[in-house]
């Protein structure tokens, strides 16, 4: 006769116990850690993730920060990491697998980010109208008002190519933007109205994404592509950092162990239109985007730099190009 296994009820309740629900603030534009990637790690951990949108994600673990509620912030900068440590919001955190990124280059400046993706900014263009697209700012600079930019006080897009601007040059970063103003066609207030008047031809280039090209050749053609400058191209990143509490859960750090993983970064690179920090297979569609050739980044210094003073030199740069 066979004989039942009868555990104790103690036994059983400490079992399920070990089950956490782990709260990750983060922009909207990655609810799909939730949708897509929770029932992995559920499955892996037996842990819940419940993520939730927050716009302005500094500013509300400040307002939480006697009590707070999340435990895992993801899509935030190295600046926002600068700013959050200024008030304590933030753990170091290294993970094991932090040598699963491919290039130094890809690794965050800060031993309280992990990198999740990356990105590089570049030019779009109409190829019917721009013939033989510029290798540099020197020629760019010589197509007279074909450009447009973005508003660093209200893009995304704005602020990176400030930072752009900072990372090829430091304190002297208005020379870039001398170089680039003849081009200017306009300051648009973000990415989607540059894109509308570029996409109905207001003007044949744009301040953007080379990752744009996923989307102009499944539905556009071949009429718009994208270049890059010998400069270089800035990478601009979002990453994951732990929050500051008093009890931090084991699942936050598998959480932040699987950033790292090939099923975390493969799901990301069909979400979020940004390229992996491991060595994972990109999908076909990816040959339609132009390869980063040379990259610029922030060092420390200009990170701790542009936390303090971001707004200074927002207002020095519109200043300028209203001149």
């Amino acid at each position: 006769m066979k004989k039942k296994l009868i555990l104790p009820f103690t036994l059983i309740l400490g079992i399920s116990s070990f089950s956490e629900e782990i709260i990750v603030y983060g922009p909207s534009s990655m609810k799909w850690i939730e949708s897509s990637y929770a029932p992995i790690f559920k499955k892996k951990y037996g842990d819940d993730i419940k993520f939730i949108a927050i716009d302005g994600i500094v500013n509300r673990l400040n307002l939480e920060k006697k009590n707070p509620k999340s435990d895992v912030v993801v899509g935030i900068t190295e600046l926002d990491v600068e700013k959050a440590k200024s008030k304590n919001l933030l753990l170091p955190y290294i993970p094991k697998n932090i040598n699963n990124i491919s290039k130094d280059e890809f690794k965050m400046n800060s031993k309280y980010i992990i990198p999740i993706d990356y990105g590089y900014l570049g030019i779009n263009y109409n190829k019917d109208i721009i013939k033989n697209p510029p290798k540099n700012l020197e020629e760019l600079s010589k197509l007279n008002k074909k450009l447009l930019v973005q508003n660093p006080n209200f893009s995304v897009t704005g602020q990176e190519a400030l930072q752009w601007s900072v990372a090829l040059y430091g304190k002297d970063w208005l020379k870039f933007w001398e170089q680039l103003k003849p081009a200017i066609y306009n300051v648009e207030k973000g990415w989607s109205e540059s894109f509308s008047k570029f996409t109905t031809n207001e003007a044949p280039m744009m301040l953007g994404y080379p990752t744009s090209n996923l989307f102009f050749y499944m539905e556009e053609g071949n009429k718009y592509d994208t270049f890059l400058l010998e400069e270089g191209s800035f990478i601009y990143q979002e990453g994951a950092s732990l929050v500051n509490k008093k009890d931090i859960k084991d699942g936050a750090k598998r959480f932040l162990e699987e950033i790292l993983s090939e099923d975390f970064q493969k799901i990301m690179v069909d979400n979020n239109y940004m390229f992996p920090v491991i060595n994972i297979p990109l999908k076909s569609e990816f040959q339609y985007v132009p390869q980063l050739k040379k990259g610029v980044k922030l060092s420390p210094e200009e990170v701790e730099d542009l936390a303090k003073n971001i707004d200074k030199y927002k207002r020095e740069l519109i200043e300028f190009l209203k001149k």
